[in-house]
């Protein structure tokens, strides 16, 4: 009777410890639960650094919350989150007190270099895991994990696959910019290595009439080559650009049956929900398309993934992954450190020297329906 007694006593007294810990949290923070019942005493302290005001806040808000559905999907203990705002400098600074004083382990965060670089030197003084979203290596120390994605490496991807095809001529379709110089010499380069030809380079600025001049002028280049003799393939047209200009340019690709008569290819950003379909070929992975994730967003308000939404799922998944029942700065190193890759929801990953390697898949979608054409395990 007594044991039976003391029993009911525990229980009662657990869930009036839980009720306690939830009533004490803001709206800014949760104890995320494990998925399994394997439970520490100790609750870790995780903080997720994103722009949560100005002009990033929008997408700072959905990757602040796709962060903490990976966390959930993940875990095997209770660990305490709490969301500062990233924003601007004074604010990351300002969070970086608190984090301090929290006693925090890790810090999923920022997202971009120089708010990363302004907290490194205090993060290691205090022993904390920064896992930035920036993609700059410059950043990686041993606790200092650099989990971005480098459009660059996309690029160079895709090209040679279609290099490597026999595929002969490409075009050039970017906006004007010093980026796109670069982007443009790197395309160049890797064609020469692989005897095909940039056939032109065609720079638009960011309004609707200098888009829909240059996509007029690429449209007539690739009827001028497709009447050519000798031509055995379609010409490859190489997109990058985001959002609004993405829009505009689809407008005119579709306008002129650009994407009939040439081959639209780009990294994962050119992958936009468009009214109609384009076909397109781009660097990425499917896993998200087989997963669930998308219609969770949906149930937050997220109604359209990036692939950096998808990162940021994977940022939260596979620290949830790597943080066991017993916490040891240690062990939660090496198994960042593991040479095994882990199956994200933007594609398999794995660190080498505190970089993040992402193997991308090459992926059609035609008509609206995705395949994928290349395994990363083909052309990684």
């Amino acid at each position: 009777m007594n044991s039976i007694k003391q029993k009911f006593l525990n229980i009662t007294l657990s869930f009036i410890c839980l009720v306690s810990l939830f009533s004490c949290q803001s709206n800014k923070e949760a104890i995320v639960t494990p998925t399994t019942k394997e439970v520490v005493q100790e609750t870790l302290e995780v903080a997720i650094l994103m722009p949560l005001t100005g002009e990033n806040s929008t997408l700072g808000r959905q990757y602040n919350q796709l962060i903490k559905m990976g966390l959930e999907d993940g875990l095997k203990t209770y660990v305490h989150v709490t969301s500062y705002d990233g924003s601007n400098e004074q604010q990351v600074l300002a969070a970086m007190d608190k984090i301090l004083a929290r006693k925090t382990k890790i810090i999923l965060g920022p997202l971009y270099s120089n708010l990363t670089s302004l907290i490194a030197n205090k993060a290691k003084t205090h022993n904390i895991f920064i896992i930035t979203m920036s993609n700059n290596p410059v950043l990686a120390d041993q606790k200092l994990l650099v989990f971005g994605h480098a459009p660059s490496k996309q690029l160079t991807k895709i090209i040679n696959y279609f290099a490597d095809n026999d595929y002969k001529n490409f075009i050039a379709l970017l906006p004007s910019g010093r980026h796109a110089q670069t982007t443009n010499q790197l395309i160049q380069n890797i064609l020469i290595q692989k005897n095909s030809t940039l056939v032109r380079s065609e720079f638009y600025a960011n309004i609707p009439e200098s888009i829909e001049k240059a996509v007029l002028t690429v449209s007539n280049t690739v009827d001028n080559l497709n009447e050519m003799e000798d031509t055995e393939t379609k010409p490859v047209i190489y997109l990058s650009d985001d959002g609004k200009n993405l829009n505009l340019l689809f407008d005119s690709i579709h306008k002129h049956n650009l994407d009939k008569k040439a081959i639209i290819i780009g990294d994962n950003r050119i992958n936009i929900d468009y009214s109609e379909p384009v076909d397109i070929i781009f660097t990425g992975s499917l896993n998200i398309v087989n997963s669930n994730i998308i219609e969770r967003a949906k149930n937050i308000g997220i109604n359209h993934l990036s692939f950096m939404h998808a990162v940021a799922y994977d940022l939260g998944k596979i620290t949830s992954k790597y943080i066991d029942t017993n916490f040891t700065e240690e062990r939660f190193l090496a198994a960042l450190n593991s040479t095994a890759p882990y199956i994200g929801i933007s594609g398999n990953i794995h660190f080498i020297d505190s970089i993040a390697q992402r193997e991308y898949d090459i992926i059609k979608k035609e008509n609206g329906l995705y395949s994928t054409i290349s395994k990363s395990a083909d052309n990684f």
